[in-house]
């Protein structure tokens, strides 16, 4: 029996209840969620996008970060939500992955958080790559978190087809 089943791809995007809408609600599918790319973070290490990670601690950690940064609000409270993506769909989108800090790497990252524009692709390209993989930086030091990882959604198509949006976890803060 073959032990590659190119089975779904499971990532994690760790946020807050407000953001998601799902503040009395457990774990389960989540309301009807859709990414609008223009309310992310332009200045992220892969430019504006929806950031994601196949690691569920991360995840969590994220999640508890932003409750800790938001501005206290009654019952705010850390959530992850999940996507199990399909692996097929996802070898259809124009993709750029980093599987270690190399110098490319870290001159993306550079254009990116300094606001340059994004990816600076070349035509007859878009400009935006779809997806990008990658370890995960301190910037502005030239480090990347040990056993983390990112998968950035960049464009309309590749956020449409993220799918169906499940809570993972939700509390007041998650460990």
């Amino acid at each position: 029996m073959p032990r590659w089943t190119n089975s779904v791809l499971r990532v994690f995007h760790g946020t807050d209840s407000h953001s998601v809408g799902v503040d009395n609600l457990a774990t389960g599918v989540a309301p009807p969620f859709a990414v609008n790319l223009a309310l992310c973070r332009p200045f992220a290490d892969f430019g504006r996008g929806f950031y994601t990670t196949t690691r569920l601690h991360q995840a969590k950690q994220w999640a508890n970060i932003r409750v800790l940064r938001a501005r206290p609000t009654a019952g705010l409270r850390a959530v992850v939500i999940r996507f199990d993506l399909d692996r097929d769909w996802l070898a259809g989108l124009d993709t750029l992955a980093f599987v270690r800090a190399t110098a490319d790497f870290w001159n993306l990252v550079s254009d990116c958080r300094n606001g340059f524009p994004p990816h600076q692709r070349l035509p007859p390209y878009p400009v935006l790559y779809d997806v990008v993989y990658g370890p995960v930086t301190l910037w502005p030091q030239t480090l990347v978190v040990e056993d983390c990882d990112q998968v950035s959604f960049h464009t309309q198509r590749a956020t449409a087809g993220l799918g169906t949006a499940f809570l993972e976890d939700i509390a007041t803060r998650l460990f």
